[in-house]
Formats: structure tokens, sequence, C-alpha cells
């Protein structure tokens, strides 16, 4: 039996996978050399929004066990196409093609081809984005075509009326410190490729904030916050792509980044209450902050890579507060959390923290 779930399995996630080897497969036959269009950002940045979401769907197939979990995988090879699309656009000298959204009904449907009113079972009448055949079946009556494990109340038999309309799995946005966050003012964003240094204001000088820089290609990566006419390195290395640092509550009205760089490059300055919130596990790579907001609990953190690696609280000025763990290569280490705390990780690779309540 299990067999034969295990060969289903694969056989639902087959076309996906392939469809990752093609993605990557055009981004490696892909005639862009971006040391030739260094002083063109948009088209490096789009450039490097197709390899991000090329590593996003290959991190996210992994364990997936059907076509339902690999929704998320869609969204980021489509995400990918568009952005590799822009880079044809942008080369040949055309207008970008607009973003369709992918189907509101199930991103497998593909994207988008009309804009429809909709009205779920018991709610408000909405207009959604849908593919060109959930439009056609919308218009003649019928309910969109379901795909998932779970059909809706409406394909039910008559014989059960009542059962209760399975939930639906919640649309999964871009990760913490992907992308800016909605609200963020332009003047705390920017943006370019290879060596700069940049003056990012406070939006009130007084509060604590986090600097996020992500460095979206090259063979070497240097990022350094300037205080005090002074030079703090916050990452040197090959491998490394994204800053993530808290930065503590200070008079300065600006913050101080010096970027090298030989690829293309985000920076933006992000309010404490746009961190993720963690009450059990979060995994991911490299630097961090995340909030825990339980009571007193053991924290448990796996490294996979060389390096070293820490977990450190914050004050509430954003100040480095005690650690709580720490550790080197590929390893574990345990720590204790008394309770609610701004937490910063700090880590060469990739990594694991799982919290667990300790009443004691």
């Amino acid at each position: 039996m299990f067999k034969i779930f295990r060969r289903r399995r694969d056989d639902e996630l087959a076309p996906i996978d392939a469809e990752i080897t093609a993605f990557g497969e055009a981004l490696a036959r892909h005639t862009l050399v971006p040391e030739r269009h260094a002083a063109d950002a948009d088209l490096l940045a789009d450039y490097a929004r197709a390899l991000d979401a090329y590593e996003q769907a290959k991190r996210a197939f992994v364990g997936d066990r059907d076509r339902e979990d690999a929704a998320d995988v869609m969204q980021a090879l489509d995400e990918g196409r568009h952005a590799l699309a822009c880079v044809d656009a942008r080369m040949a000298g055309r207008p970008v093609p607009p973003r369709r959204p992918l189907c509101f009904f199930d991103p497998r449907h593909g994207a988008s081809a009309d804009r429809v009113s909709w009205t779920p079972e018991g709610g408000a009448a909405r207009i959604v984005d849908v593919c060109a055949a959930d439009a056609v079946r919308l218009a003649d009556g019928m309910p969109p075509i379901m795909t998932s494990r779970h059909p809706s109340p409406s394909q039910r038999p008559p014989a059960r009326p009542s059962a209760p309309r399975a939930p639906q799995r919640p649309h999964r946005g871009p990760g913490p410190f992907k992308t800016c966050p909605l609200g963020v003012r332009k003047t705390q964003q920017a943006q370019g490729t290879g060596d700069r240094e940049i003056q990012l204001p406070h939006r009130e000088p007084r509060a604590p904030l986090v600097l996020v820089v992500r460095l979206h290609s090259g063979p070497r990566n240097t990022v350094e916050l300037m205080e005090a006419g002074k030079a703090r390195v916050l990452l040197k290395s090959k491998q490394r792509s994204r800053v993530v640092e808290p930065l503590p509550v200070s008079g300065d009205r600006h913050v101080h980044v010096r970027i090298e760089s030989r690829g293309a490059w985000t920076a933006w300055l992000q309010p404490l209450d746009t961190v993720p919130t963690v009450h059990d596990h979060i995994a991911s790579r490299g630097s961090f902050v995340f909030h825990y907001s339980g009571g007193p609990a053991i924290v448990h953190m796996s490294h996979a890579d060389r390096g070293g690696y820490s977990l450190t609280a914050l004050t509430p000025d954003f100040e480095r507060g005690p650690q709580v763990l720490s550790g080197k290569d590929e390893s574990y280490a345990d720590g204790h959390l008394p309770g609610p705390a701004f937490l910063h990780v700090e880590a060469q690779g990739t990594w694991k923290i799982r919290i667990y309540p300790n009443p004691a």
C-alpha cells in the first residue's frame, strides 16, 4: 500500500519537477551577461528576480507530497517566468509585459485570463482573476474547476448537502525579508548594481529598525554599516546573499551603508511590526530577526553548513542582549528563553529553530 501511494505521489509531482528543470535550463541558456548591462538596474533586478524565483521553487519543492502541496512552487515558477519575460523585453527595447496573476481558484490552472464577479457560499460578491476555463464555467452558472483533494459543497452529491466546506490552504506570499514590505517609504529603499554608498533616512530617529540588504548575484559580496565614522562589517562572503541587521535606537537621522558587489542589490529599512512572530518553529538561511511572544521555553537550533551561528536576545532598544545559544559548523545547540523577546540569528548557512514551552 505504501508503494502505491508513493508511486501516485511521484506521478503527481513528476510534471512539476520537470517544470522546475525546464525553467532552470531556460536560465542557463539565456544570453544575458550581467557585466555588460551594469548600468541597467531594472534589467538586472528582473534577472535577479528570475534567479531568486528558481531557487525558491527548488526549496519549496523539497518535501512536497502531492500537487496541492506544490502550489507555492507553481507560484514561484510563474514569478520567475514573468521576470525572465521582462528581461527579454528590456533587452529588445520593448515595454515589459503586464503581470497576470494566477487563477484565484487554483494557481495550477495557470495565468488568469479574465476578471469576473464571484460570490462564495454564504459570502459577499467579489471580483477575482480566473483562468479561461473557470471564466466560462462561472458564466454558465457552474462552479469553478476544483483540482484540490477537497471538493466544494456545490460539487458534492445532493445526498450530502449539509457537509461543511473543506478549508482551503492559505495563500503563501513571499517569505520574511524577501521583498520590501508595503508601507515603507521610497526614500527608505534603494537598489542598484556594483559598489555604492547609500544613506537611508529614519522615519522616526528614536525608533529601532531592521536593515535588510539582498545581493542578487556576483562572486563577491560585502556590506558595511558606517557608525561614527567607522565601518562595521555585516557581510563579507561569496555564499551569503542577505543581511538582516537590527538597528538600535539612535539619534542619527540616516543609516549609512557601504555595499560592494558586482551584481544587483536591493536594500531597505523595515519597521518592527513587519518582523515575523514565531510560536514554535522557523527555518531560513543566513542572518534573521524574529519575535517570540510566548512564555519560558527551550529553544533548539540546528545548523547545516560550515561557519559559526548564534541566537541573541535584543533589548527593548534593540541593543544586543544575552546570547541564548551558539555553535559552529554542522551541529546543534540548545538554549533557554525566559519569555517574549526579539531575537537575532547570525549564521553562515541554513538553519532550523524549534521552540518548546517550558513552564518550569
